[in-house]
């Protein structure tokens, strides 16, 4: 997966290749065909995989508040992104942005999809814990925190770093969940932050 996901990010999906792979991970073409039947197996392998980091990042963070959780997980997000390759950001982005020609965007979009039901959960679960507004529609909170994450991703895809470094990031973070856990007459036992 490694020299899948390699090649992903420094050619594209279009362009990563069964010789590319092969090269990367160090093996001969035969190899992987031992492996995987196919180039688009190599690729959705590669897709669950990235799932699987997504998935061990969002529930790393089990056992604290939900509102804790999503700062807790976008904090981690935002020092994965300072790696030096952004972790599976930069693959991620390059399957997203890969042609309809391609066939993969059903693919890709059941695996955000799979991961915005984490976060969802997690949104719930403070909702009804009484750390996020019950007011609040649980789906549109969710968007918002991915926006700030993909906002992450690109900057790390671009080399735009300042939307972390300079704490941009963070400060969208802050006002979205201090919204989301503010007081409000409607919102009962809603923590203050």
């Amino acid at each position: 997966m490694e020299g899948v996901l390699k090649v992903v990010a420094e050619h594209g999906v279009p362009s990563a290749t069964v010789a590319r792979i092969a090269a990367a991970a160090n093996v001969s073409e035969g190899t992987l065909y031992v492996h995987f039947g196919s180039r688009d197996e190599m690729l959705m392998a590669a897709l669950d995989s990235i799932f699987v980091d997504m998935s061990n990042l969002i529930e790393s963070s089990a056992g604290m508040s939900a509102a804790d959780r999503l700062a807790d997980v976008a904090k981690r997000h935002s020092e994965l992104m300072k790696t030096e390759r952004g972790g599976f950001a930069i693959p991620w982005v390059e399957f997203i942005a890969a042609g309809p020609q391609v066939g993969l965007r059903e693919a890709v979009a059941r695996t955000q999809t799979k991961a915005f039901e984490k976060v969802l959960a997690i949104v719930e679960q403070g909702q009804s814990e009484g750390t996020i507004r019950e007011d609040l529609d649980a789906r549109r909170l969710t968007w918002q925190w991915y926006t700030i994450m993909w906002a992450e991703n690109m900057s790390t895809l671009m080399g735009l770093s300042e939307y972390i470094d300079a704490g941009h990031a963070g400060y969208s973070l802050d006002l979205l969940l201090r919204d989301a856990t503010a007081k409000c007459p409607d919102a009962g036992d809603a923590a203050d932050r």
